[in-house]
C-alpha cells in the first residue's frame, strides 16, 4: 500500500513538474520571437500602399557622401514617371520620387509591387552616385546590391516574388 502512495505522489509532482517546465519554455520562445520580431522592422515598410508590396531601400555606401536620385515605378511614388524600361525588363508602372541622400538622411525607404521594374536615375551631373539598394528592408538579413551609377545615367531593377532584385537592363 505504501508502494501506491509514494507512486501517486511521485506521478503528481512529475505532471507538476512537467507542466511548470513547459509553461516556462513557452515564455521563453515567445519573448525571443518577439524581440526578434521587433529588431527587424521598420516601420515605414507598413506605409506602403499593398499589402504584399516590397518594402525597399536606397541607401549611401558612405553617409559622408551625397547622391541625388530619381525613382520610377514606385507603387508610393507621387510624380508622373515617363521611363521606358529595356527590353529585357518588364514595364515600369507606377509612380516616381525624388530622393536627396546625404549625411542627415542617408536612407531612404519606397515601396515595389512584386515581379516588377524600376529605374534609379543619377541625376548628378558632378557625382556619381554610391548606393546600396535592397527590396527586402523589412527582413532580418536582406538581399543588398551595391552600385555605382554614374553620373546622368539611369540603371533599371526588377523585383521577383520574394522581393529580391536584380539588374535587368
Amino acid at each position: 500500500m505504501k508502494n501506491i502512495e509514494f507512486y501517486k505522489i511521485l506521478i503528481c509532482f512529475g505532471l507538476l513538474w512537467l507542466t511548470y517546465s513547459c509553461e516556462k519554455a513557452d515564455l521563453q520562445k515567445s519573448t525571443i520571437k518577439d524581440i526578434d520580431h521587433i529588431s527587424s522592422r521598420v516601420d515605414e515598410c507598413e506605409n506602403c500602399p499593398n499589402v504584399n508590396d516590397c518594402c525597399c531601400g536606397v541607401e549611401l555606401q558612405d553617409p559622408d557622401d551625397a547622391a541625388f536620385l530619381r525613382l520610377c515605378g514606385t507603387t508610393d511614388g507621387q510624380l508622373t514617371c515617363n521611363d521606358t524600361a529595356p527590353i529585357t525588363c518588364p514595364a515600369i508602372n507606377g509612380g516616381g520620387q525624388i530622393i536627396q541622400l546625404d549625411s542627415d538622411s542617408p536612407k531612404s525607404l519606397f515601396c515595389m509591387a512584386q515581379g516588377s521594374t524600376f529605374a534609379i536615375r543619377n541625376t548628378s551631373s558632378i557625382d556619381p552616385a554610391v548606393i546600396q539598394i535592397t527590396c527586402q528592408n523589412d527582413v532580418a538579413h536582406p538581399q543588398i546590391i551595391y552600385i555605382t551609377i554614374p553620373t546622368l545615367t539611369t540603371y533599371y531593377f526588377a523585383t521577383n516574388s520574394s522581393c529580391q532584385v536584380g539588374h535587368c537592363g
